[in-house]
This record gives C-alpha cells, sequence and structure tokens, in this order.
C-alpha cells in the first residue's frame, strides 16, 4: 500500500503547519501526533476516499484535521479517566489539559477551512465532523453518568462514541471523493461497524490490562459484564450480586476470574469478528480494489492472531437470547 503511506509525510505536514506559531506550547502538547504513525482514524478518509475512486491526494487536508480531532478526544478521554501517570492533566493541571483539548478540537476545523478544499466540500465534511463530536459528547456522557444498565442501552453508547465517529471520518474521505450518496453511505457503513469492533476490543483490554485501572476496578459497567451477568450460569449469579451490592471495584480480581469462568473473552472476539463482517461487507459497493484492500487491511490487522487463537469458536459461538445483542 505505497500509494497509502507515501501521503503521510503530507498529512504530517499540513497538520504541523496548522498549529498556531504564536502559541509554542500548544505545539509541544501536539508534536507527537505530528510524527511516528499517523492515527488509524486519520488513515480512513485517505483509504475510501480510494475506494470510492477519488483522488486521494485531495483527501490529505481531511487526514490532517482528524489528527486533531483525535488528539483532542485523547486529551478529553485522559482528563475523564485519570488512570495512567504522565498524562498532560497531571503535569499542567487539569484547567490547562482542557483548554489545550478545546483548542485542538478547534483546530479540527481551522484545518477544514482552508485551501485546497473546496469550499462547498469542506462544509459538508464540517458538518459530518460535527455531528460527531456531538454524538461522542452524548456517548460520554450517558458513560459518565453510569445510564447503561442493559446491553441495548449500553450498545447505543457505543455507537454513539465510537460508531458515529469512524463513521464520520469514513464518510469525510468519501465525500472528497464521490458525489454519489449510496457510496458515501457504504463508506460511513463500514465505519460505524469498524467503531463497534474497536469498541469491544477496548472494552476487553479493559478489563484484563496490566496498566493504569481496569474497568471493574472503576466500578464501571461495560460490554463484558453485562453480557456475563445476563448468562445461566452459576459464575453469573455471583456476579449479578457483586454488581446489585455496588462492590464491583473491591472485588475486580474475582470478578476477572468470573468473566473467564464464562468464557467471555471468547464472547467478546466472536462479537467483533461480526462486526468486522458487517464492516467488510459494505465495502462491496466501492468501486477502487486497492481502497477497499487497504480498509480491508486496517481493519483485519486489529485482530493480530485473534483469528488463529479462536478457530475453536465456532461461527455460531451461542449467544443468551435474553442478552438481545443487536448486531
Amino acid at each position: 500500500m505505497n500509494w497509502l503511506t507515501s501521503l503521510y509525510p503530507s498529512v504530517r505536514r499540513t497538520f504541523r503547519n496548522a498549529i498556531p506559531d504564536d502559541w509554542p506550547e500548544l505545539g509541544n502538547v501536539l508534536a507527537r501526533y505530528g510524527e511516528g504513525p499517523l492515527p488509524t482514524e486519520a488513515m480512513l478518509p485517505l483509504a475510501t476516499c480510494r475506494a470510492v475512486g477519488g483522488d486521494t491526494r485531495k483527501a490529505v487536508p481531511v487526514a490532517a484535521a482528524l489528527i486533531a480531532a483525535v488528539a483532542s478526544m485523547r486529551l478529553f478521554d485522559d482528563l475523564v479517566d485519570q488512570d495512567r501517570p504522565g498524562q498532560l492533566w497531571s503535569q499542567v493541571g487539569s484547567a490547562r489539559a482542557w483548554n489545550y483539548a478545546a483548542a485542538t478540537s478547534f483546530l479540527t476545523f481551522a484545518i477544514l477551512s482552508r485551501p485546497p478544499l473546496l469550499s462547498a466540500v469542506g462544509q459538508r465534511i464540517s458538518q459530518v465532523l460535527s455531528q460527531a463530536f456531538l454524538n461522542i459528547a452524548a456517548g460520554q456522557d450517558r458513560d459518565l453518568a453510569g445510564s447503561a444498565a442493559t446491553i441495548d442501552e449500553y450498545w447505543r453508547t457505543m455507537e454513539l462514541r465510537s460508531g458515529q465517529a469512524y463513521a464520520a471520518a469514513c464518510a469525510s474521505g468519501a465525500l472528497v471523493g464521490t458525489n454519489d450518496p449510496s457510496l458515501v453511505q457504504a463508506c460511513a457503513t463500514f465505519g460505524h461497524h469498524f467503531g463497534l469492533t474497536l469498541q469491544i476490543f477496548n472494552d476487553l483490554e479493559s478489563i484484563w490490562r496490566t496498566d493504569g485501572r481496569t474497568d471493574p476496578e472503576q466500578a464501571r459497567l461495560t460490554l463484558p459484564l453485562l453480557y456475563a451477568v445476563r448468562l445461566d450460569h452459576p459464575a453469573s449469579a455471583e456476579l449479578r450480586a457483586i454488581v446489585s451490592d455496588g462492590s464491583l471495584s473491591a472485588r475486580a480480581d474475582r470478578v476477572r476470574e468470573l468473566l473467564d469462568a464464562v468464557d467471555t473473552r471468547s464472547f467478546l472476539v466472536w462479537a467483533a469478528l461480526k462486526e468486522r463482517e458487517q464492516a467488510l461487507l459494505a465495502l462491496r459497493a466501492c468501486p477502487d480494489p486497492q481502497g477497499k484492500e487497504a480498509l480491508t487491511s486496517i481493519i483485519t490487522g486489529f485482530f493480530g492472531d485473534v483469528d488463529e487463537i479462536l478457530k475453536s469458536v465456532p461461527d455460531n459461538q451461542p449467544v443468551d437470547e435474553a442478552a438481545e445483542i443487536p448486531f
């Protein structure tokens, strides 16, 4: 995929050039985002532009804007979670970290407002990304409020936070490359399912992570727990008791043991594979094989060796009907 990687220097340069010269502190905060590998979110508009038959060079500003959007979201997430040492908020304080995060979100739209994007295209992409920011914030609010008590409710939070975010990233690149709304929608659908795939893996990691505080330690109810407590299994009864009596944080180690007892990790990978299946199905409408190959490679790369490890998981992985998984 040399055609894709050859664009990365231009994307990084566009991002760096957009940072105000008279605010070097912001430049220092964002320095790591302007170097090294591109965030996946910034690769997506390049690949979707190619997938719909467009000129990927025209999508470079969109990819640069996505770097700013990603940086902003990560700075805000760090502020909310405060679960790892060395984050910006611990170095400059929460107030300044919030200010940097807000400024970086504005930088997203400053990049989109500049040439060489045509004004009409840039405006449409700005609308798509503005709505995505609102959806992400709505999903974050649902998560912070802890309002999701069922899988259906949590799935809606996942769609807002991750599904809508990646759908917007993919649609933005497609808007540069085509006027065909069906192709833009195909790319958005790919992104939606890709975002859910990543959120499933994030929830898995946040239960069994070895660095930072796990979700159970933070008393957070996420997909693994919401799935396991609905199963008809002896371990599920104990899980329900831990959740209902408010001892989730204190008994985090036991929670992980119980999730392993009901093979929750296999279920999560199966669910992620189903989302990947839907994402790749959406790509069939796109005309350019190299763009589709890039998108396929990007989503498949997140599975690593999981496919090999879980070959023993059958296609008809049993799912409790009462869990109402909304695939």
